[in-house]
């Protein structure tokens, strides 16, 4: 093999410039839909996370860690509603008959609302 020189460059020694990876102050949300959730949440007074997964976005309390709703994406720019079920472990739709699908907005309010009883226990 052939020794790689630098032809010629200097190195400053620093290590600037070596192709490290530089770690952002904090991260970047490029989805609309995170962003919003995001900003509703930061009007309302704050204490929501959100994280985007496979399923949707997941709404849980940045204090505990306890997942509070998952809105799911539909196929008419909508989401349904779920909420996470303490007993079963796993996510429920909020009516008894069927998915609850509303807008973002209607959906974030509906939830800070919580008529059912289901998100804010």
């Amino acid at each position: 093999m052939k020794s790689s020189k630098s032809g010629g460059r200097k190195s400053s020694g620093s290590g600037k410039g070596q192709g490290g990876a530089v770690a952002a102050p904090r991260p970047v949300i490029l989805d609309f839909v995170q962003n919003r959730i995001a900003a509703y949440d930061g009007m309302m007074g704050g204490g929501v996370g959100v994280r985007k997964d496979r399923h949707g976005y997941t709404l849980f309390r940045e204090d505990c860690g306890e997942p509070l709703a998952r809105l799911r994406p539909q196929a008419d720019g909508r989401f349904a509603v779920l909420y996470w079920n303490v007993f079963n472990e796993r996510w429920r739709s909020v009516g008894d008959f069927g998915d609850v699908v509303l807008t973002l907005d209607d959906a974030l309010e509906y939830i800070a609302k919580d008529p059912m009883d289901c998100f804010w226990r």
